[in-house]
């Protein structure tokens, strides 16, 4: 196990892997396909290397643009995220998981780490390296020589952790080579896991007043008439596929032929100008979330939604939006 260590030691201190935030999962028994497909990727969506798949996030920075490679070495798919963290969630895990078994290291600059084991659409344990002391149980058997003591190391001893379980090894010449890759379709982005805390922070006021209103469902759906009517023929994951879309084509990399201050004024206008086409796709993409959250069984999870959504899709018309929220519900 220390020549595992050592080997993704170097690989991380040379920069062949991402050191400051990364994640590799590894599912054994999938197609390349199957996997993304499981991964909420889109198969067929483009090939690209590590290193390309971060540079149009960065590009694209502060818009979000979660992206993937993944290929087949030896039965095994191996996912992985140049500063993503999507094989750590755990629905993710349980449904790539099924029927198989899957492994998963994560890590981040701001010291958020995990190291995860998920088999027949169960997570049996997961670990923060950096915080926790004790291991699961689930995890022993393939932790014998990993201690996650010296701070330098941690991050290589989370990758050879996945290396015990599948006995797979990423190279350097995996990490620089392209692969199959996909951006991310999660859509946790329309919907916050809990919309009353979001509606707690952002409109106090409003979620202090709802136990006492009347008809908390109508203002939800007048929040909704203002944001717009829902395009009609298409799904929240068809608008989000396409934002995805137009998001990946605004990061292309840029021509390395280029002059360099050509290139940083290139970057510069890039990061600070969002395509109209780009962003009326956003702004649709979460009106169709917004009618969705009128579905919400809670009338005041319901409201809460709707005005996440109106904001998102329309930040210029979030105080007028909320004031007449308040004036209805006051």
């Amino acid at each position: 196990m220390e020549d595992a260590v050592d080997h993704y030691f170097e690989l991380l201190s040379a920069d062949l892997l991402p050191s400051d935030a990364f994640c590799l999962t590894a599912v054994q028994g999938l197609t390349v396909d199957e996997a993304l497909e499981r991964f909420d990727g889109y198969p067929g969506w483009a090939v690209a290397d590590l290193a390309e798949v971060g540079e149009r996030a960065a590009g694209v920075y502060p818009d979000e643009l979660p992206a993937v490679v993944a290929d087949e070495v030896d039965g095994w798919v191996l996912l992985a995220e140049n500063n993503g963290w999507h094989g750590t969630m755990t629905p993710v895990l349980q449904r790539l998981s099924a029927g198989t078994v899957v492994a998963s290291a994560f890590w981040n600059v701001n010291l958020d780490s995990a190291i995860s084991l998920a088999r027949d659409g169960e997570v049996l344990a997961a670990f923060d390296f950096v915080i926790d002391r004790k291991p699961p149980a689930a995890l022993l058997p393939h932790l014998e020589g990993l201690e996650f003591t010296d701070a330098y190391r941690m991050t290589a001893e989370a990758l050879a952790f996945v290396e015990r379980v599948s006995g797979v090894r990423l190279t350097a010449e995996w990490a620089a080579r392209r692969h199959p890759a996909s951006v991310i379709g999660d859509l946790w982005r329309f919907r916050q896991s809990d919309p009353l805390s979001w509606l707690g922070v952002n409109a106090p006021d409003v979620l202090a007043a709802l136990p006492a209103a009347d008809d908390v469902r109508s203002v939800a759906e007048m929040v909704v008439s203002q944001a717009g009517t829902e395009p009609g023929g298409l799904s929240l994951p068809q608008a989000y596929q396409r934002v995805l879309e137009l998001r990946w084509e605004r990061g292309r990399p840029f021509d390395r032929a280029m002059d360099s201050v050509a290139q940083l004024n290139a970057a510069v206008t890039r990061r600070n100008t969002v395509p109209v086409e780009e962003r009326a796709a956003e702004t649709r993409a979460h009106v169709i979330a917004a009618n969705l959250a009128l579905q919400e069984e809670d009338p005041s999870v319901a409201l809460a939604s709707v005005m996440y959504n109106a904001c998102q899709a329309d930040r210029a018309r979030w105080p007028a939006v909320l004031a007449a929220v308040r004036a209805r519900l006051t």
